[in-house]
């Protein structure tokens, strides 16, 4: 029988270490062999899904491999982010994913099956977009913000602000406006946008914070009024219409995003591949077009900045959620 020594055993340790290594990166030089996945924790036709088709496309004809959009929706994400995680971290697989992967954690007291920052890999932020601060004309006479301000203050309770659900982006601006402003207001959640928009036109509810895309087909008509958007900067949509922060309302540069991600243990190679072709189709001049056509703002980054980006906005929404008292469960 022969006998192994700590030296041999070393050797072939080493040996088999560096076979894995070069098979690792021959897998990876092979990269993609095959057809990839973007799953989206949306149901199909809404704007993740319009925007991971998008990318899909274009990604896909450079890599010379189609790219399948899988929708998952359901669980506020996490039926897509369980189905992302639950496959080999091999490169085959991604996630659109959007500003719920952020505000989830910090409004759910349920404990999450993953942990977003841990999990998940920051591949590139895609685009980016704000809200719009809409009053009812039916409902409260505000033609300014400092007005709306006034009228919350002069009648306690009397008004309503619409959201698009509990622990949406519309409710963290509205309660965020509350507390800057020292008012009060009911809050009034809806399963949408576009209900909100319908009872906002109405005047059921007396304003609030849509995204830009729900709100702009009605902007133009007379029973509603935009006084400000979020964001770091004016929309080219509405140049007209100042933001929250020339007003002198600060902390309201929260918005919506759309990032890709990729399962933790995803190749490094791959990661940076898929973040460089996704850059690039992001300043294809009809990839930009579309998405200025849905009043996003086109970004493609590297994963470092990605990753910077999702930490900061994480906990910007846990500091608002534990201030605001904001919980969807």
């Amino acid at each position: 029988m022969k006998v192994v020594t700590r030296r041999g055993f070393a050797a072939a340790m080493a040996a088999l270490a560096l076979t894995y290594g070069l098979a690792a990166q021959a897998a990876d030089s092979d990269w993609p062999s095959r057809p990839i996945r973007f799953v989206v924790p949306s149901a199909a036709g809404g704007g993740a899904d319009t925007v991971a088709r998008l990318l899909a496309q274009h990604v896909g004809a450079a890599l010379k491999q189609p790219i399948v959009v899988e929708n998952r929706a359901g669980g506020s994400g996490v039926i897509a982010g369980n189905a992302v995680l639950g496959a080999p971290a091999d490169g085959y697989t991604f996630m659109l994913g959007f500003t719920t992967m952020s505000q989830l954690p910090a409004t759910s007291t349920t404990k999450l099956p993953y942990q977003v920052d841990r999990d998940f890999i920051p591949v590139s932020l895609v685009a980016k977009s704000s809200n719009v601060l809409v009053v009812s004309r039916g409902s409260v006479d505000a033609s300014s913000v400092k007005a709306l301000v006034e009228a919350l203050r002069s009648a306690p309770q009397k008004y309503s602000y619409g959201s698009y659900g509990n622990g949406s982006t519309g409710h963290f601006l509205g309660a965020q406006f509350l507390q800057e402003t020292g008012t009060s207001a009911q809050h009034v959640p809806y399963k949408g946008a576009a209900p909100m928009m319908t009872d906002l036109l109405a005047g059921v509810v007396s304003y609030g914070f849509p995204d830009i895309g729900s709100a702009l087909p009605h902007l133009n008509s007379d029973r509603i009024r935009v006084l400000a958007v979020t964001g770091d900067k004016r929309m080219a949509t509405l140049p007209q219409i100042p933001t929250m922060a020339e007003l002198g309302y600060q902390g309201f540069n929260l918005g919506a995003w759309f990032g890709l991600f990729a399962a933790k243990g995803t190749p490094d190679a791959i990661v940076q591949t898929m973040a460089a072709q996704v850059s690039e189709a992001i300043k294809a001049p009809e990839v930009q077009s579309k998405l200025v056509g849905m009043n996003l703002e086109p970004v493609g980054s590297d994963p470092k900045s990605f990753g910077a980006f999702f930490q900061t906005d994480l906990q910007r929404w846990a500091d608002l959620a534990n201030k605001a008292n904001i919980r969807t469960d």
